[in-house]
């Protein structure tokens, strides 16, 4: 008998080490229907799992917490972790949005080069101070596009359109550019468009053939504006400090798999985004050279500069100096 309950006992405390050792995480994401970012971020919680023997396992929600909140959330405890995305922290953590500033950084590839140097940490920090997190990945959604019911061929087109952006550095563009920039929530984008409560729409190419946007417009043309909109997996810090070092090991070098994969589909993932457009009866234009400079003339660009430096001066954070980091690092990459 006295065997017996010694059995017992040393049976029941490995299963509750077995259960110590497995962790679980409420995870937010936002449900961008066909964009790289969702595609990506579904895979996820299986590659984390089976990289971590089990010990790790995340469940997704995107309707626990919407998705600007998601990131205060995290900070406040409310969820674990969160796949944030980035544009709409512009007002409260504008440092993290410098992709949208135009002409500092102009393509995906040049980005993901400067992480390692420069952005990676230069954006970690500003999560781990405002947010009380741990940036474990980053990525970014495909191609932007701008989307609409009568063409827009011209800098000029641009004037007295009511336009739909998702940051605050695009808006400040269109307005100089003569546009209205005009909030609407994510969901209810397309019959925005349909009902003419917008002109325009800023938008990935990835969203917009998984809303459907074929179905009540056209025309679809590349400008170039906000060329790197970003996403990050956060996990709060005190939440990751309970992880064990081993385990944080193997989700760290998954999550960087992750990345780099995610990274390196993203110019075939976009291109055939684009191509289905097409296929689904839509004109792609890509704005010309000369078109382009008027957009990005220096009265426009530099009053795009001056509110983003003015809003990091307003929430702490050095936005000249990070600038004048990415052009040194331009230079010494030989990055136009």
């Amino acid at each position: 008998m006295r065997a017996s309950a010694i059995l017992i006992a040393a049976l029941g405390l490995a299963a509750g080490t077995a259960a110590a050792q497995e962790i679980k995480w409420n995870v937010g994401f936002v449900n961008a229907v066909g964009s790289s970012y969702l595609i990506t971020l579904k895979t996820v919680p299986q590659r984390i799992a089976t990289a971590t023997d089990g010990r790790l396992k995340l469940e997704l929600f995107d309707t626990l917490v919407a998705g600007p909140e998601q990131p205060a959330a995290v900070r406040d405890g409310r969820l674990d972790a969160s796949f944030a995305v980035s544009p709409w922290l512009s007002a409260e953590a504008p440092y993290i949005n410098f992709g949208h500033l135009p002409g500092l950084i102009t393509d995906v590839g040049t980005y993901q080069k400067m992480l390692d140097p420069l952005l990676r940490e230069e954006m970690a920090k500003v999560w781990r101070a405002k947010y009380n997190a741990v940036q474990l990945a980053t990525g970014v959604f495909e191609d932007q596009c701008i989307i609409s019911r009568v063409p827009i061929r011209t800098a000029g087109d641009f004037g007295g359109k009511k336009v739909r952006v998702h940051n605050t550095e695009a808006a400040t563009l269109m307005g100089k550019l003569g546009a209205a920039p005009t909030p609407v929530p994510f969901g209810e984008i397309v019959p925005a468009l349909q009902r003419g409560i917008v002109d325009i729409v800023m938008t990935s190419v990835g969203t917009a053939n998984g809303f459907g946007f074929h179905t009540v417009a056209k025309e679809v043309s590349i400008w170039r504006i906000g060329t790197i909109v970003p996403w990050s997996f956060v996990v709060n810090q005190q939440v990751w400090a309970k992880v064990p070092d081993d385990v944080k090991r193997q989700a760290e070098a998954e999550f960087r798999k992750i990345e780099n994969e995610h990274f390196a589909r993203h110019a075939s993932f976009s291109k055939e985004n684009l191509d289905l457009m097409v296929k689904n009866g839509m004109t792609v234009y890509e704005a010309p050279p000369a078109e382009l400079a008027k957009v990005f003339a220096p009265q426009n660009v530099d009053a795009v500069f001056e509110a983003w430096y003015a809003l990091n001066q307003k929430t702490g954070t050095d936005g000249k100096a990070l600038v004048q980091k990415i052009e040194m690092l331009k230079k010494q990459m030989q990055v136009k």
